[in-house]
């Protein structure tokens, strides 16, 4: 029997795709320092406001960092990212107008990204919670000529289609976790960029590995791994930095090339590269803490048979 929800969250979705429409009508015509501002407003509410989200970053970063980093900065940090998260949801809107010329403004792409994107190979990229991961996709599916990814349905099925439109302007084609695997090797078959974001949490019982995380395993998707073993593709890392100008950086640190990866052991292959990739993530979000998306339960599971003990309160 289906749970009946309550007043508050039927008028909270109701209101929701409106609101949505109206962000897409204002934000992109605003101008970049209001943008700004405005993110900087929000993400300072959301830490002031939602006790959530303090508890859970706060914890979070204690597990990441320990006593090498303060109370007072991680704060810090985690008000930060939470500015960080405003700047990206606005800038999924406001990068809607005008896509490929604010890009070309706003968006300095280093020498090697830019390369790696004209060659026209099957690629798996592979970018996080982290910078701004929008606008990176964006990116992605301009200049490699087409992008496919996967998007989690929302609990709102029109404010879902509304972002889903935002996102494909450039280019991007947005496919359902539902039968998502057979559309993604589909895609790389025929030369294809597949994007994806592996810095979430996945449930072992559908399909999640255990790859060691600041210390601590951490329940990961082994889909790139999986399907560039499958189909020849090399993999990227790659993340959009934001800069205190408001401009932002794309940079590439790492690449997995398709002859390296074919080379490895198919049984073990995707489990090894998955754990290289989570040290990608872990490499950049030590160099830049405020960029990434701390309040998310990023260790949910504990590995059966090891204490819970170091684990954030969440963890189960």
């Amino acid at each position: 029997m289906a749970r009946k929800k309550s007043p508050w969250l039927r008028l909270r979705q109701a209101l929701e795709a409106p609101a949505m429409r109206l962000g897409l009508a204002v934000v992109p015509r605003l101008p970049r320092g209001t943008v700004r501002w405005l993110a900087r407003r929000l993400g300072d509410a959301a830490y002031l406001v939602s006790a959530r989200s303090r508890r859970l970053g706060l914890a979070n970063l204690d597990l990441a960092f320990g006593a090498t980093k303060t109370p007072a900065e991680k704060r810090r940090i985690l008000r930060a990212s939470l500015r960080n998260f405003s700047l990206t949801m606005l800038d999924l809107l406001w990068f809607s107008r005008h896509s490929e010329a604010r890009m070309a403004r706003w968006l300095d792409v280093a020498p090697a990204l830019r390369d790696a994107m004209a060659r026209r190979v099957a690629r798996v990229g592979v970018t996080g919670h982290f910078g701004n991961w929008e606008l990176m996709g964006r990116y992605w599916a301009l200049a490699a000529g087409g992008l496919t990814s996967v998007a989690m349905p929302l609990k709102n099925p029109a404010v879902g289609e509304l972002l889903r439109e935002a996102r494909e302007l450039t280019g991007q084609q947005i496919v359902e976790r539902e039968g998502a695997l057979k559309k993604l090797v589909r895609a790389l078959r025929d030369g294809g960029t597949v994007g994806l974001l592996l810095d979430q949490n996945t449930d072992p019982d559908e399909g999640g590995t255990f790859a060691e995380f600041f210390g601590k395993p951490a329940s990961v998707s082994p889909a790139a791994g999986v399907l560039a073993s499958l189909t020849g593709a090399e993999i990227i890392f790659a993340y959009a930095l934001p800069r205190p100008d408001g401009t932002y950086r794309g940079e590439l640190p790492h690449v997995i090339p398709a002859a390296e990866i074919a080379a490895m052991d198919r049984a073990t292959a995707a489990q090894d590269l998955t754990r290289r990739i989570t040290g990608f993530y872990e490499e950049a979000i030590r160099a830049h803490p405020e960029c990434w998306l701390w309040s998310y339960k990023r260790w949910r599971h504990v590995p059966p048979g090891m204490p819970k003990d170091g684990f954030p309160y969440y963890a189960k």
